[in-house]
């Protein structure tokens, strides 16, 4: 890949040109839906940084080796951190990763205040930026406001509000967007090489569920992951009107077996393109609903027991439904 590679987010692509041209360490915020291309943007400004073609550092090759290590996650001087590097650095299951905690962004400041192993520039891409904790925020603070020469530090979300203001206001915000359809059709194409789907969901099927965000139309290629949209979006029509009873036995799960956190998460998930495509065809409840549903994933991050806060979210959901 290459920024012309990043599709439908030509500001944001602008941005990230001028800010390697200017060499600058000042922190960038990406924010914007799930799935849209920001964490894709930041490791490819990682490479064009570090890449070893002698190009113009305005884009990378994608060939060379530092590309290379940075595309497969192995670059010493490049990191994502978020729940699977903290799972893999405390030896525990991801699902018990609902925090960003104090010891992971220590371990970060750390490695960006040591001189580079490999590239010329270190680069820390910190996912899921809201899940920080206050201790976390703090610390990661004083490397915002100082950077060390040649750093540079992403913190990429979707919920921007959700951050503590003192680290965003040390950060320069870049909006990212929801792709049109016509846009969504290139990134499909691109992602099976013109290739048919075989038995899975036809291509404008997974446009259309998509809502413009690439990373959930990879994910729906699978017949598992559209299988819970469609269900998602089945629930979502049958709420209003149904008795507290009806609308509780749906919490019960797919099978015989007790849902983990993990599946109740992604159910919860699944209910916000039901209620987006509702925003956008003009329900104006549906702001409420979608909110609603954030705060129900904020709530598992605060480890509330899950089928009750799934439980609870349904029954709020159809009283704001009726």
């Amino acid at each position: 890949m290459s920024f012309k590679d990043v599709i439908g987010q030509p500001l944001a692509v602008e941005l990230a040109r001028r800010w390697i041209s200017r060499e600058t360490t000042h922190p960038l915020l990406f924010f914007g839906p799930e799935g849209v291309g920001k964490k894709t943007l930041a490791l490819e400004m990682a490479k064009a940084l570090n890449c070893l073609s002698g190009q113009p550092p305005s884009d990378a090759c994608d060939a060379c080796l530092s590309c290379r290590k940075i595309r497969d996650g192995q670059h010493p001087d490049v990191r994502v951190v978020d729940a699977a590097l903290q799972a893999a650095e405390r030896k525990e299951p991801l699902e018990k990763q609902q925090t960003l905690r104090i010891e992971t962004i220590l371990n970060e400041r750390h490695r960006l205040l040591q001189s580079p192993l490999e590239g010329r520039w270190k680069t820390s891409v910190i996912d899921d930026a809201q899940r920080l904790t206050p201790d976390a925020a703090n610390v990661l603070l004083k490397i915002l406001e100082e950077p060390p020469p040649r750093t540079v530090i992403f913190l990429v979300t979707p919920f921007r509000d959700r951050l503590f203001l003192t680290v965003a206001s040390r950060c320069q915000p870049v909006r990212f967007r929801r792709l049109a359809d016509e846009e969504m059709r290139q990134v499909v194409r691109r992602f099976y090489n013109d290739a048919p789907l075989g038995s899975g969901p036809s291509p404008m099927r997974i446009i259309e569920l998509a809502l413009g965000s690439p990373g959930r139309a990879l994910r729906m290629s699978r017949e598992d992951q559209i299988q819970g949209v469609l269900e998602a979006e089945a629930l979502w029509q049958s709420l209003p009107g149904q008795p507290p009873n009806q609308i509780l036995s749906k919490s019960d799960g797919r099978g015989k077996s007790r849902p983990t956190r993990a599946d109740i998460e992604g159910r919860i998930r699944c209910l916000l393109l039901p209620a987006a495509r509702a925003l956008r065809g003009g329900e104006l409840q549906a702001t409420g609903s979608v909110q609603l549903i954030q705060d129900a994933l904020q709530k598992l991050r605060q480890n509330v027991q899950p089928s009750l806060v799934f439980e609870q979210l349904l029954l709020k959901l159809a009283r704001q439904r009726k």
